[in-house]
């Protein structure tokens, strides 16, 4: 990978980024969708699953 390539990746807000070489196909394993406001959501991999779920915190008292 060239260092220039991979630089400049970094830099970028995107899904995905191909350096030297074609799109690769869509992977089970591999994180695929938009970023901002592209309309696309995220999806394969743990990534998807998060983007359903919300955090909380749910406390309760435990009579002795």
């Amino acid at each position: 990978m060239s260092a220039i390539g991979f630089a400049i990746a970094k830099q970028l807000e995107s899904g995905a980024v191909h350096i030297n070489t074609v799109s690769v196909r869509d992977e089970p394993a591999l994180p695929m969708g938009g970023m901002k406001k592209s309309g696309w959501g995220r999806f394969n991999t743990i990534l998807s699953i998060e983007k359903f779920l919300v955090a909380k915190t749910v406390t309760w008292m435990i009579e002795s």
